[in-house]
């Protein structure tokens, strides 16, 4: 009997402390508000009792928002053998459906706008055979609600935009739904390459505000956005945070980045604990999981004060 029990005491070990899981993290580049996304993730997992470097161990490569270095990120991504993928953004995870090979990894997405769109899942109720995840999708009637308490009447907005990328045309759809249910003049902008930006924005010149939808190409850009806004004279309203605290944005209006990232861990460990993606459902924000920030600088910057609609929205940073 003594010796069963001290051969059991020797297997107790090994069972609690049994290989940690393997999760790749493959993003576009790095940026801010990815960053967030990321953080958020890692948040979501540890909060289902994946400890980073003890439960599970991440990996992380990233294409420098080049398009030509997606195909060697997901091969590298894949040869690594990890338990689940984390793709980062809709370019990375669009063209994982081709070039991950191994049908058998799982793999989670954030911030993917519109998944369906997109051609990853069938329907927001449910995951596909091997993909589920997070959207960022922002109310743009909320914006425009905002917009207006910050800055009165809003008569029109504008946008750029990438025409190759399905974030951005589900964007811009959503804006030219709102504008025209809102009576309200919208003028979008394609553009198609950064060095694009500077003449691009100047059709812009005359709106009530510019408004920077969580683009791939646009948000590593949004310094430039913002210097040919401030010589218009138009303001820029983000949806991100990091633009605001950067004081690159007047103001933004957003779903919080580290909570899309959040629910896309919370999904992840679902599917490390034995769940299938197809059972899962697609996190789409609320209306309620948007939340305001405001430059106090900008706002100074612009010979404007904080109107008493927003007065106590503790939103406002210097």
């Amino acid at each position: 009997m003594m010796r069963t029990l001290l051969v059991l005491a020797a297997l107790l070990p090994l069972v609690a402390h049994a290989d940690p899981k393997k999760v790749a993290i493959a993003s576009f580049g790095p940026h801010p508000s990815l960053s967030d996304v990321m953080n958020g993730f890692k948040a979501g997992m540890a909060a289902r009792g994946f400890v980073d470097g003890k439960d599970v161990v991440y990996s992380y490569t990233d294409a420098h928002f080049d398009p030509s270095l997606i195909p060697q990120v997901l091969a590298s991504t894949e040869a690594g053998a990890p338990d689940l993928i984390f793709t980062v953004t809709t370019p990375m995870t669009q063209a994982s459906v081709k070039l991950i090979h191994n049908q058998a990894i799982p793999i989670v997405f954030a911030p993917v706008t519109d998944p369906v769109a997109a051609g990853l899942v069938p329907d927001w109720g449910h995951g596909s055979a091997r993909y589920v995840g997070a959207s960022p999708m922002q109310s743009t009637p909320a914006v425009l609600a905002f917009a207006a308490k910050l800055l009165g009447p809003i008569h029109s907005f504008g946008m750029l935009y990438n025409p190759g990328d399905a974030n951005d045309l589900v964007s811009k759809a959503l804006a030219e739904q709102a504008a025209k249910e809102g009576n309200i003049e919208f003028r979008a902008v394609g553009v198609d390459t950064v060095a694009d930006i500077p003449q691009r924005t100047t059709v812009l010149k005359g709106v009530d505000f510019i408004y920077a939808i969580p683009s791939n190409l646009i948000m590593p850009a949004l310094p430039a956005v913002a210097s040919s806004a401030d010589r218009m004279g138009v303001p820029l309203i983000s949806s991100s945070d990091p633009a605001v605290r950067d004081g690159t944005a007047l103001a933004a209006f957003s779903v919080s980045w580290n909570r899309v990232g959040e629910q896309a861990g919370l999904l992840a460990a679902q599917i490390l604990n034995g769940a299938k993606p197809a059972d899962l459902p697609n996190y789409k924000p609320s209306p309620s999981d948007h939340a305001p920030l405001i430059s106090g600088k900008r706002l100074k910057a612009m010979g404007k004060t904080l109107p008493a609609a927003l007065a106590d929205c503790a939103c406002v940073i210097e």
